[in-house]
């Protein structure tokens, strides 16, 4: 076995080009490493599946190396000859070449890469703490890494299949996160955290925006606590779907029992002229039964209404429905809406009651200055501004997480929606894409 320099020699006496290479790759690779002296499966990987086929075709690298092929062919001999026989071989396994052959083809690309990661067995899971990032800071790349090398172990050691044991991976994973950081009593986690929340915060193009995020930042890296804050309607809706489910009308509507019940929890129902006890006839009632089911509570069965094993899960915890309504409440894509959803819960948790006019001018400034425009090119607007923010409000006001005095013209946040607001917030921070419900072995 070879030592780097004399490993370099054998290949620069065949091909000084390929050395240069393989040693280009070797560095790159060694300067991000998931482990300070060990090669790692999750390494080598992620330079010939990632690295590797994007320096190639990014700007800067187009047209870098010759043949991706005979470049990850000589960074395998290089790994042969430094003792890595198995690495070598990822390395010319068929997936790799297929990856580098699909390097223009940015779709076909992307779903070589996630299939090939899956069958490894080192790349790490979503949590219920958090989702990885795509393009995650310093911290989280060594996280990321760090929780591959994790894996690439417990295969090794036979303590995991390299194919499925998914809730053992998160496990795994979390275990990693919630671990204290080298130099502090911080977790790591908490570390990741304030990572995403220097991005958050700062990393977007308004001021106005950043003004209110630097101010809430506090809030935000703290858990929330409920305070013994209740969602009433939304909890009993779902203590009604128990078991066998809340039988529906002919037409599918929830029934009027159910809804006379509900309308009496609901202060915003008070705010509707209606006769009558069907839900067409009753829009917040409408509208809650809705949320419920965009929350992955509850799902139509037949002729019922049934909790689904997430809603089941949470008819009888508060403290977790809040949190889950919290993060499902909002949209996580960096777009127009979820910048709007911010901005709400921002003023709202920074004063305790305002107009809602102030507050759709703060979300008009904030989507002026961040060049927000709707599909047909045209600027986001006050007008536009204020009939999203009005749609927000309105589930708000279903859920009972804002209280309205429409007499003074001003709003506020109740508890529950205080501890909503902080919740939602924290999803964007934490949350790329909605995690699939996991559960820890």
């Amino acid at each position: 076995m070879h030592d780097l320099d004399s490993a370099l020699e054998v290949i620069r006496a065949r091909d000084d080009t390929a050395a240069k290479h393989a040693h280009a790759l070797w560095h790159v690779m060694r300067a991000t490493a998931a482990h300070p002296t060990k090669v790692t499966r999750y390494d080598v990987q992620q330079m010939v599946w990632g690295t590797l086929p994007q320096a190639h075709r990014s700007p800067g690298g187009q047209g870098a190396f010759d043949d991706l092929h005979q470049t990850c062919e000589s960074f395998a001999e290089l790994l042969d000859l430094l003792g890595h026989d198995g690495y070598a071989q990822v390395c010319r396994a068929e997936a790799t070449h297929t990856i580098l052959d699909a390097a223009e083809d940015e779709d076909r690309y992307r779903r070589l890469v996630a299939a090939a990661w899956r069958a490894s067995g080192v790349w790490p899971p979503d949590t219920p703490l958090m989702t990885w990032s795509e393009h995650g800071g310093p911290i989280e790349s060594a996280l990321h890494a760090a929780a591959g090398r994790l894996l690439e172990e417990a295969v090794d050691a036979g303590t995991l299949p390299v194919d499925g044991g998914d809730a053992m991976r998160v496990g795994l994973v979390m275990r990693l996160l919630t671990s204290p950081e080298n130099e502090g009593d911080e977790t790591w986690f908490v570390r990741l955290l304030d990572e995403r929340l220097d991005e958050w915060t700062l990393g977007h193009g308004s001021q106005t925006r950043r003004e209110l995020m630097v101010r809430l930042r506090p809030e935000v890296r703290r858990a929330p606590d409920s305070d013994g804050a209740q969602l009433p309607a939304l909890s009993y809706l779902l203590t009604q779907c128990r078991e066998q489910g809340a039988r529906l009308t002919g037409s599918g509507y929830l029934p009027t029992t159910l809804v006379s019940e509900l309308i009496d929890l609901m202060p915003t129902c008070a705010e509707v002229t209606a006769a009558g006890r069907s839900e067409s006839q009753w829009p917040p009632v409408k509208l809650l039964r809705e949320l419920s089911g965009d929350f992955g509570l509850t799902a139509r069965a037949g002729a019922r209404l049934r909790l689904t094993e997430q809603g089941a899960a949470l008819v009888d915890d508060s403290d977790s429905l809040l949190m889950t309504v919290g993060e499902r409440l909002v949209s996580l894509e960096r777009s127009a809406l979820g910048t709007v959803q911010e901005v709400v819960f921002a003023a709202l948790l920074l004063e305790d009651r305002m107009s809602p006019s102030r507050v759709f001018e703060k979300v008009a400034y904030v989507l002026a200055e961040e060049g927000w425009s709707e599909g047909g090119g045209a600027d986001f607007g006050p007008t536009r501004a204020a009939e999203v923010g009005s749609w927000f409000l309105r589930r708000l006001r279903v859920l009972d997480a804002v209280d309205a005095d429409w007499n003074a013209r001003r709003i506020g946040l109740t508890d529950a929606g205080r501890a909503i607001a902080r919740w939602s917030l924290r999803a964007r921070v934490l949350f790329r894409h909605r995690p699939d419900d996991l559960t820890l072995a």
